[in-house]
């Protein structure tokens, strides 16, 4: 600690002694040039402009010659030398490009002069990927997002509140972030040492764990948004020429160096390519710098517009060196507009220079200093990229209205304003109300319109018209401990019976490892329950459909239950679970036949389910106690350590889940007696510009099924009626809901879907137009030759419009083993909260 010590102050010394360059660059009408670079010349270090073209540059006691470089400009240069803590003054003025055009005799059927250059450049492609073994820099990241444009109320909500501190016309700094950090990369594995961060309005905002990697335009697909987008063409990747059209500008000297300004554009509307500018260095044939833009048109979802602008200077092995790289999205949606930029400065570059083992030690891709959120201020004051006149203002205005908001006066007038009963809310959502310090919560379910569990109001054609409120009540015993209680009761009108469940279960969170958490819990009481465990069929739907169509498709028995369970999750992909339940079981029958229409009641079957393949026990009350067991594991995951707790990020790898079932005889007077297992595999593998393959593989059966009762079988998960899809991925779109109800001993299922993301309805008028992305796949389940079930589909998903794309519509075609045939198209909702939503439901959720 005491060397630590000394180093920081010898550290500050230094600086003590530095003097600091500082002024404006600008072309030659005054006009200034955001984030031009400025660095000194034989070195990688330097600095980047700000957003209006000012600089400052810390120099320690010497002669220095300062370079200055900005896309489209010719370079300067100027000589200083600098004093002890010296401030001088320095103004660039840069001239646009003097490119030179050698006369050439150009004849009708000749292409361009750039294509020359491009053909050299796509042969060094791959070898100016490969000459790159490691790379290690250290890094200032600076990340501002702007309003252009924002009203004052959207939905109800008041959207300009203190915290944003937006003008009257909502413009303003929405987000503000800055960061140091140190970036390694060897090809394969990277990491990011994140010694400084400070976030705009919260003093501990750990901003960007990762920033945006840089941008090789040598990699065939360029990922710009991530390692999980779809990805874009490079403009010199080996099949460029199939998609680009290029023109030679001209050319000019740099460096020493012979550079051929080339203007890019896409060929044809519609393609994931870019349109811009790239500068090629000739004999070697590399990268000088680049100016690109993407549009909607070229597959863009998320944004409206993007620029990327990188800027190399000359390494110390004649090799060009990142030195800065600026992106810059535009989104507007309805009533809003907004900007973001994303700069990223690079110093103390260094290419195939030995990294230590010890940096990529362990599976941590991020890692902050313990001190990351807490350095002193006056570290910023070194910051190599000035703050705007707004940014140093957001993060003076932010830190004080922080201090207001985070007060207990102030959160509990917030949470007053929360507790007033929203009627729109409740009806859809349901609602949650806060205690004080928000250690305690109550939510209640919606009133008529949820998509998940039962409404307070419904209707089937056993209990009639119900009510069925259920109550969460969350206490909050400390920052990692916490107590769930949940209560569930039911009346029917027509069959005149009342049920109540209730729960209780504590939940105890690692500190440190916010994903790793264990949960124990007990349930008892009676309720109903849907005999098909995950519930697949939606209370308001059916509730719609029996009253107005006189289709009941909810099949319902009563059950008194007492169970016991225990989960772990150990935050690193590895998680299970245990459950013991004891079930008394009874049937309920059809009380009512009332619809707001007259008609047959061909609609309102029997409420026992009809399951004609399989030999089951005769469905009457009866006792049933039963074993639970599961345990998943998804290997590979990363993590990003903060400075106070540690997050798993995911991993590339498939989920492998094993489940086992056992009912047990004779145990409190049960008469189940069987053992189910099942294994799955499930993954979804990013093609890139090919797209997206999801798939989930299943394979399992009855071990035993000596008594296996009306719940235990195996039921095909599927949502059927008024064209609502069932959750992808796990469901059949088609399956009558128990028809296929079985106690195989061996079976297999299988889900795949193959998103296009844009590839070929990129090239179908109003598909391309709309974004709307094309998905072909099927769903199997296969017992044997005499017992199978299958459905194929195409679809389109992406349907929205800017911001909102999260509709599906899929015309699907179904064949089973009795000669079974349907068609039709199903509509859904493709997001993938919702579908965790469903499919997360275990047999004791109500």
């Amino acid at each position: 600690m005491r060397l630590l010590a000394v180093l920081a102050c010898l550290l500050c010394s230094l600086q003590a002694l530095a003097g600091v360059l500082r002024g404006r660059v600008t072309d030659n009408g005054g006009e200034p040039l955001p984030y031009a670079t400025v660095y000194i010349e034989g070195t990688t270090m330097g600095a980047t402009a700000n957003g209006d073209g000012f600089y400052e540059l810390l120099l320690q006691n010497g002669s220095y010659n300062v370079v200055c470089q900005y896309v489209g400009y010719r370079s300067a240069s100027h000589r200083v030398a600098m004093s002890a803590n010296e401030t001088y003054s320095y103004n660039f003025v840069l001239q646009a490009e003097a490119l030179d055009m050698k006369e050439v005799v150009v004849r009708a059927t000749d292409e361009d002069p750039a294509y020359r250059v491009i053909r050299q450049a796509i042969k060094k492609r791959q070898d100016h990927l490969d000459e790159v073994r490691t790379f290690q820099s250290s890094i200032y990241f600076k990340g501002v997002v702007r309003s252009r444009k924002m009203p004052a109320k959207f939905m109800g909500q008041n959207l300009r509140s203190e915290e944003l501190a937006v003008d009257s016309v909502g413009r303003g700094v929405l987000y503000l972030t800055e960061e140091e950090a140190d970036y390694y990369t060897d090809g394969k594995r990277e990491k990011t040492l994140i010694h400084a961060v400070r976030e705009s309005g919260d003093k501990n905002g750990v901003g960007f764990s990762s920033f945006p990697p840089v941008i090789s335009f040598y990699e065939n697909n360029v990922p710009i948004m991530g390692r999980t987008s779809r990805g874009f063409i490079s403009p010199i990747s080996d099949n460029a020429l199939h998609y680009y059209k290029y023109k030679l500008m001209g050319d000019f000297t740099d460096h020493g160096k012979h550079i051929y300004k080339i203007r890019v554009a896409r060929k044809r509307p519609f393609e994931p390519c870019f349109n811009g500018t790239i500068y090629i260095s000739e004999n070697d044939w590399a990268i000088h710098s680049l100016d690109m833009m993407l549009v909607k048109e070229a597959g863009l979802d998320m944004i409206d517009t993007l620029n990327l602008s990188q800027v190399y200077i000359p390494g110390s092995n004649d090799n060009w060196v990142i030195k800065s790289q600026v992106m810059y999205f535009t989104i507007k949606f309805m009533v809003f507009d907004v900007t973001a930029t994303g700069v990223a400065l690079y110093n103390n570059q260094k290419v195939n220079e030995p990294i230590a083992d010890t940096i990529f030690a362990g599976r941590a891709t991020s890692v902050y200093d313990k001190n990351a959120t807490k350095k002193d201020s006056a570290i910023w004051e070194q910051r190599p990229i000035p703050l705007q006149p707004d940014e140093h203002r957001d993060f003076i205005v932010k830190d004080s209205i922080s201090r207001i908001v985070q007060s207990p006066q102030w959160r509990d007038s917030v949470r007053r304003r929360e507790n007033k009963i929203k009627p729109f809310q409740l009806a859809l959502v349901g609602q949650t109300f806060y205690g004080k310090e928000y250690k305690h919560s109550w939510s209640v379910n919606s009133l008529l319109l949820g998509l998940g569990a039962d409404n307070i109001l419904n209707y089937n054609i056993v209990e009639g018209f119900n009510v069925a409120p259920h109550v969460t009540a969350i206490h909050k015993l400390d920052s990692s401990r916490t107590l769930v209680t949940e209560g569930a009761v039911r009346y029917g009108f027509s069959n005149r019976h009342f049920n109540g469940i209730g729960r209780v279960y504590y939940v105890s969170r690692d500190r440190t490892w916010l994903n790793r958490w264990w949960l124990a819990g007990v349930d008892g009481g009676r309720y109903v329950f849907q005999y098909n465990p995950v519930n697949p069929v939606i209370p308001v739907f059916n509730t719609w459909r029996a009253l107005t169509f006189r289709q009941n498709d909810l099949k319902i028995y009563e059950r008194w239950e007492a169970s016991a369970y225990l989960r772990r999750n150990y935050g690193n992909g590895l998680q299970w679970m245990l459950k013991a339940s004891w079930q008394h079981r009874l049937p309920m029958y059809n009380t009512t036949t009332y619809s707001f229409f007259e008609g047959s009641n061909d609609g309102f079957g029997p409420n026992t389910p009809y399951t004609p393949h399989v030999a089951v026990a005769p469905w009457a009350e009866h006792s049933a106690s039963l074993i639970y067991a599961m345990i998943s594991w998804k290997p590979g995951y990363t993590y990003t350590v903060y400075p106070d707790y540690k997050v798993a990020n995911g991993s590339r790898w498939p989920q492998f889940t094993l489940a086992y079932r056992k009912g047990i005889p004779n145990l409190l007077n049960s008469k189940t007696d069987f053992d189910f297992w099942r294994f799955s595999v499930r993954d979804d593998l990013n093609l890139r510009l090919l797209g997206m393959l999801k798939y989930h593989f299943i394979v399992g059966g009855f071990l035993n099924d000596r008594w296996v009762s009306l719940p235990d079988l195996i039921h095909l998960q599927s949502t059927r009626g008024i064209g609502y899809a069932a959750p992808y991925m796990t469901s059949f779109q088609f399956a009558p809901y128990y028809f296929f109800s079985n106690a195989a001993s061996t079976y297999g299922e299988a889900h795949v879907e193959y998103h296009l993301n844009g590839l070929l309805s990129n090239k179908i008028p109003l598909l391309r137009q709309a974004r709307f992305y094309l998905l072909a796949g099927g769903n199997a389940w296969y017992s044997d030759p005499s017992h199978y079930y299958t459905e194929a589909f195409v679809g389109i998903d992406n349907i929205g419009w800017k911001l909102a794309r999260f509709l599906r519509v899929d015309f699907v075609q179904s064949w089973d083993s009795y000669g079974g045939r349907n068609s039709g198209f199903r509509f859904g909702i493709n997001m993938k909260a919702i579908t965790v939503s469903k499919t997360n439901l275990t047999e004791s959720e109500w």
